[in-house]
Parts: C-alpha cells; sequence; structure tokens
C-alpha cells in the first residue's frame, strides 16, 4: 500500500478536512479526493462519511486509523533504521505550532547531542488532535490547556497575551480576530474574555499555522492570543483589551519510549522558560 496515501488518509482523519489535509501534505483538495476514493475501492469499504461541512469516520474508518498509524511509524523506524540510526532510541515528537517555534526546538536539539540522544520526528498539530493521536502516532505530546488541568505532567502556568495593533482595540466597529481553525485553549479563552465583557468581535482570519496568524497581526489586520514568550519579539501587544488568563504547558508520554524522555523534555522547557525571565 502506497505509503503517501497512508499520509493523506491519516492528514484527512486528524484535520476533519480534505482542504486542510491537503494543506498538510501539500495536495490539492481534489488530489487528496481522489487518493480516498482510490483507497476506498482497494479496501472495498467507506472510510468517510462526507458533508458540505463535515468529514467523519465510519467506522471503518475509525478502524483502519490506528492501524494506519503503526504502518507509518513503522515505516518511519525502517528508515531509520537503514540509515544507520537504529542504534538510537526513536522519539516521534507532537506539539502546537507554537511551542514547537519558540520553545521545542531548542530543546530538541539539546536532546539530540545530550546523554541520552535519540532519533527524533518532530510534528505540529492542535492540542485535541496530538492528544487522539498520542500512543499511535506520538510517543510524547506537549499541549496547551486550562488552568489545573489533569492531563500529564505540568510544565508551566503562562500568560495569555494580545498580540496586535492598539488602534483596533479601539474602534468602534467588531474587532478583527487571528485565530486558529482549530479549536484550541487559547481561541477559547479569547472568546469566553471578550464575550464577558461584552467586546463585539469578528474573524478576520481563520487558519492552520502561526505564520499566517503572525502575518496578520504584523500587517495590521487582526489581534490575536498568545502564550507570553511564544511568539515573534517584534508583534506589538495590547493592553486596553479584556484580561485574559493563564494557561498550562503540560507534557504526555503515551509509550515507554516517551516515558524515558518526558523528564528531559520537561526540564529543558522549564529552563528555556526560565531564562526567557
Amino acid at each position: 500500500m502506497d505509503e503517501h496515501v497512508l499520509r493523506t488518509f491519516v492528514a484527512v482523519c486528524d484535520r476533519q478536512s480534505f482542504r486542510a489535509a491537503g494543506e498538510d501534505v501539500g495536495r490539492t483538495q481534489s488530489a487528496v479526493s481522489q487518493q480516498i476514493k482510490g483507497l476506498e475501492a482497494e479496501l472495498g469499504v467507506q472510510l468517510f462519511n462526507r458533508s458540505t461541512r463535515s468529514v467523519e469516520m465510519t467506522p471503518a474508518g475509525q478502524t483502519f486509523y490506528s492501524h494506519a498509524c503503526s504502518l507509518l511509524a513503522r515505516h518511519r523506524e525502517a528508515i531509520s533504521a537503514a540509515r544507520g540510526a537504529s542504534v538510537l532510541p526513536y522519539l516521534r515528537i507532537g506539539a502546537t505550532d507554537d511551542i514547537a517555534a519558540y520553545g521545542l526546538v531548542p530543546v530538541l536539539r539539546a536532546l539530540e547531542d545530550g546523554p541520552e540522544p535519540c532519533s527524533l520526528d518532530l510534528e505540529t498539530h492542535s492540542s485535541q488532535m496530538l492528544l487522539a493521536s498520542l500512543g499511535s502516532r506520538y510517543d510524547l505530546v506537549i499541549v496547551v490547556s486550562p488552568q489545573r488541568g489533569r492531563t500529564g505532567d505540568l510544565v508551566a502556568s503562562v500568560p495569555l497575551v494580545w498580540l496586535g495593533s492598539a488602534s483596533l482595540s479601539t474602534s468602534q466597529n467588531a474587532l478583527p480576530l487571528a485565530v486558529y481553525a482549530d479549536r484550541c485553549a487559547m481561541r477559547d479563552a479569547a472568546i469566553a474574555a471578550l464575550d464577558t465583557s461584552s467586546v463585539k468581535w469578528t474573524t478576520k482570519a481563520t487558519v492552520s499555522g502561526l505564520v499566517v496568524i503572525e502575518a496578520a497581526v504584523r500587517a495590521g489586520i487582526a489581534v490575536a492570543p498568545a502564550l507570553t514568550g511564544f511568539h515573534a519579539a517584534d508583534l506589538p501587544t495590547v493592553t486596553s483589551l479584556p484580561a485574559l488568563p493563564h494557561l498550562e504547558l503540560r507534557i504526555v508520554a503515551g509509550t515507554p519510549v516517551g516515558e524515558t524522555y518526558l523528564p528531559y523534555v520537561r526540564e529543558g522547557l522549564q529552563g528555556l522558560l526560565e531564562a526567557k525571565g
């Protein structure tokens, strides 16, 4: 079975959207649709229930999803072995865009060169998607959750801030927001704060990646919630909008390999946060 087709199938399952899955795997929406149709024909089962607004796995799709994740994991392991990396433990790690870009990448570099080096595979998705694939697709995930979460080990409690131009917050128009398309703790906290304070808002940019959110803020067309220290340093902050809560960074292991490296990643992130002040 074609490994690229499996990757497309898993992306559709994770993103629940042919368009968003296409962005992840570098294909058009129509190409993704054709790959899924071909896979369904090969298997002789329907993998998704499709409508104009949603894509949901059928029971057959749910069963095949776990096996597809395992097949892709074994494929990656086989590649590592062929490249001579089999002498190192293989750590599949997932995080949200902001945590990966501004916190995790430096930690992983130190991990690769540390006393217990490993071969790394990093992916970014929403916290909800990461937890859903923990143990099958990921050995270890770093997620963002509301205060007093119960999942995994606490790394730190980090305050949320508003990024954007102060002029947008004083305009008589609805406040334009740049947010992730996937539901996340930051988006939920920002909207709750605005609704509680009766601030009118509208979504200006609903996107899948951090780069576009930061670009919208930099262009002055939207404001966005962000974790302090996990955004581009040149972006302005807004203090005239309703206060935002702290959110928790939590690290969760789903396999024995993840359990082994969890303390190293947690301590590395905590050290990085302390250095940022």
